[in-house]
C-alpha cells in the first residue's frame, strides 16, 4: 500500500491514502490539519475503498418559522382536522390551536405517539398476525424503545419542548469505544473492540502520511514549516515513534482488558495490520457512522423512556383527539375537507372542516378511499419505508460486568446489524439489551417474515457470535417489526417527498417522511410547522 516512488503524484498519493482509508472521517481530519483535499473527498464513505465518491443530492429543505413567529390569532373562527396523533400531528395541534384554530385529532389507536413508543413489562406487542407480551421485570430503568431511541444535540425544536414540558433527558452513548466490531468474513469470524480499529486505522494512515511527507510528495502544497507542522501533528494523530512509525499505541488497549481488568497495563495489544484493515469495507464504513451530523455527539435520551416525550404532547391535545377513530375516507367539499371515520363501536362519523393535516403514513393512506389529486395519489401508492425493526431482551448486565461495556453499541455484518447496550442504570444487575436493530432491505424484510419465536432464536445465535455468554444470559426477548405494525406498516419514509410538499387543496400533509430528517421526531415537528406556514399563508391572503 506504499511506495518508495519519491516522485509521487500528490493524486496518487490521495488515491493511495482513500484505499486505505475509505473513510470520510479520516479524510476530514487530514483536511483539518492543512492538506488540501477536495470536496470530493471529504464526502460520503459508502463507496467502495479509493473509489470516487459523489455526494448525493440534498433533500427538499423545509423553511418554518420557529413557534410563535407566526400572526397571532389567524386561526380565529377556522377548523382544522388532523388525522393521526403521531409527534407531527400532535406538533400541529398544539401550534395551531395556540394561533385559535379549532383543532380535532383523530387518531387510530389508543394512544398518542405514533411511532414514538415505550415497551415495558406487562405491556402487549400487536402484529398483523400476532401478539407478544412483554415479560420484563417492573422496574423504572427495565424499558425498550423500539421506535425513535435517541436525539441529536442539534434537534432544537424537539429539544425545545422538552424544556417546554419539563422532560428530563440523559446521555445517550451512541459510540463507545469498548464496543465491538464483528465481520464474519474478516479476522476469522472474531469481534473485534472498536478502539483497536480506530486505533490501527488512524496509525496506519498517519504513518503513510508522515512517509508521503517525508519523501518530499506534498511539497507544491507544503511550505517548509507547513511540513514540519503536519509532521508534528501526524506524530500526535497517529501515536507515532520519533521516526515516523506506527508500532501500536496504548490506546488500543492492553492485553485481556475487556476480560481480566488492568493486570496487563504495561503491555501493549498486538497492532492490527494494515492489510486486515482495509481488506474489509464493513470496518471503514462503520468507523465513520457517528461522525454524520445526526449522529455526532453529544445524543440524548429521555430519562425512563422515549415515550416520554409522546406522553407530554399528548397532555397538551388529549381534550382535543378522538382515540380508537379510523379514517376511512379523506373528500373534498366546497372549500373544506370532509373525513368520514368510525369509533371503536363501529359507529360512522362525518368530520367536516377548514382545513385537513394528515399525518397518516403513505402505507396505511394508500388504502383510505380519497379524492386527490391524480398526483398526489400516484405519490402516495409509490411511497416506500423502510422495513426496520427491533428486538430486546432483559439480561444479567454481562457487557458491564464482563468486557467493561456501558452503554453504546456493537456491529456485526450478520442480519442483526447492531446491539446496544442500555445507556441508564449503569452498575445495576439486570438491564434491557437491544439484540437487533436492523434498518431495512434484506435483513429487515426476513425479521419481519419471521415469527417472534424465530427472531429470538435467531438473533440469539448471531449474538453469540460477539458475545460468547450471550445465548445463557438473554433472555425475556420482545420484538416489534415495523412493516407488521398496524396503522404504521413500515419504520420510515425512504421516498423523495416530491409533490407531497404541496396541498391538495385544503389537504395539507405532514410526517417524518416529508421532512428533510426522514425518520427522525424532529423530521415530524419540521413537517408539522411546514403545514401551519401553508395554512397559515393562506388565512393572512
Amino acid at each position: 500500500m506504499t511506495t518508495d516512488n519519491k516522485s509521487i503524484a500528490r493524486r496518487e498519493f490521495l488515491t493511495v491514502v482513500g484505499k486505505v482509508a475509505g473513510s470520510a472521517a479520516m479524510l476530514r481530519t487530514m483536511a483539518a490539519m492543512g492538506i488540501g483535499l477536495s470536496a470530493a473527498a471529504c464526502g460520503s464513505s459508502s463507496a467502495a475503498p479509493g473509489a470516487p465518491v459523489v455526494p448525493p443530492p440534498p433533500p427538499p429543505r423545509l423553511q418554518s418559522p420557529r413557534p410563535g413567529d407566526w400572526p397571532a390569532n389567524v386561526g380565529v373562527g377556522k377548523t382544522v382536522v388532523i388525522l393521526g396523533a403521531g409527534i407531527a400531528g400532535m406538533t400541529a395541534a398544539i401550534e395551531m390551536k395556540k394561533l385559535g384554530y379549532t383543532c380535532t385529532v383523530l387518531e387510530a389507536t389508543s394512544v398518542g405517539g405514533g411511532r414514538n413508543r415505550t415497551i415495558r413489562g406487562g405491556d402487549t406487542v400487536s402484529e398483523t398476525d400476532s401478539s407478544q407480551l412483554c415479560t420484563f421485570d417492573a422496574d423504572p430503568d427495565l424499558y425498550f424503545n423500539p421506535g425513535p431511541a435517541r436525539i441529536s444535540h442539534h434537534h432544537e425544536f424537539l429539544l425545545g419542548y422538552c424544556r417546554q414540558f419539563g422532560i428530563a433527558l440523559e446521555t445517550f452513548v451512541n459510540e463507545n469505544h469498548a464496543a465491538l466490531m464483528h465481520s464474519a468474513t474478516s479476522f476469522g469470524g472474531q469481534p473485534q473492540i472498536r478502539r483497536r480499529v480506530l486505533t490501527d486505522t488512524r496509525g496506519n494512515i498517519a504513518r503513510l502520511l508522515a512517509k508521503a511527507v517525508n519523501q518530499n510528495a506534498l511539497d507544491q502544497d507544503l511550505s517548509p514549516t507547513d511540513k514540519s507542522n503536519i509532521l508534528a501533528a501526524l506524530q500526535e494523530f497517529g501515536d507515532l515513534d520519533s521516526a515516523f512509525n506506527y508500532t501500536g499505541s496504548e490506546r488500543g488497549g492492553f492485553p485481556g482488558q475487556e476480560d481480566t481488568g488492568s493486570r496487563q497495563r504495561g503491555e501493549r495489544v498486538t497492532p492490527l495490520q494494515l492489510q486486515q484493515l482495509i481488506g474489509d469495507i464493513f470496518f471503514q464504513q462503520r468507523q465513520d457512522f457517528t461522525q454524520g451530523l445526526e449522529q455526532q455527539p453529544t445524543m440524548l435520551q429521555p430519562v425512563g423512556g422515549m415515550d416520554r416525550i409522546s406522553r407530554a404532547f399528548e397532555a397538551q391535545v388529549a381534550a382535543d383527539t378522538l382515540y380508537e377513530s379510523v379514517v376511512s375516507e379523506i373528500r373534498k367539499i366546497a372549500n373544506g375537507v370532509r373525513v368520514v371515520y368510525s369509533d371503536r363501536f363501529g359507529s360512522v362519523f362525518n368530520l367536516d372542516a377548514d382545513y385537513c393535516i394528515c399525518t397518516i403514513p403513505a402505507t396505511v393512506l394508500r388504502s383510505i378511499a380519497n379524492d386527490f389529486s391524480a398526483a398526489h395519489q400516484s405519490a402516495v401508492s409509490s411511497f416506500a419505508y423502510s422495513s426496520a425493526g427491533k428486538i430486546a431482551f432483559q439480561s444479567r448486565r454481562f457487557w458491564e460486568q464482563n468486557h467493561n461495556i456501558y452503554g453504546g453499541i456493537s456491529w456485526t455484518t450478520q442480519d442483526i446489524t447492531q446491539i446496544w447496550y442500555p445507556n441508564n442504570g449503569f452498575g445495576r444487575n439486570d438491564g434491557v439489551l437491544v439484540g437487533a436493530y436492523m434498518f431495512g432491505g434484506n435483513a429487515g424484510n426476513q425479521f419481519a417474515a419471521q415469527s417472534p419465536q424465530q427472531r429470538i432464536n435467531s438473533s440469539v445465535n448471531q449474538g453469540g457470535n460477539l458475545h460468547a455468554e450471550y445465548s445463557a444470559e438473554v433472555g425475556r426477548g420482545i420484538s416489534v417489526a415495523w412493516p407488521k405494525v398496524p396503522f404504521q406498516l413500515g419504520a420510515w419514509g425512504v421516498s423523495d417527498p416530491g409533490i407531497l410538499l404541496s396541498p391538495d387543496a385544503n389537504i395539507y400533509f405532514a410526517g417524518e417522511h416529508l421532512s428533510l430528517l426522514q425518520g427522525w421526531q424532529e423530521g415530524a415537528i419540521l413537517s408539522a410547522y411546514h403545514a401551519i406556514d401553508g395554512i397559515v399563508a393562506r388565512d393572512i391572503a
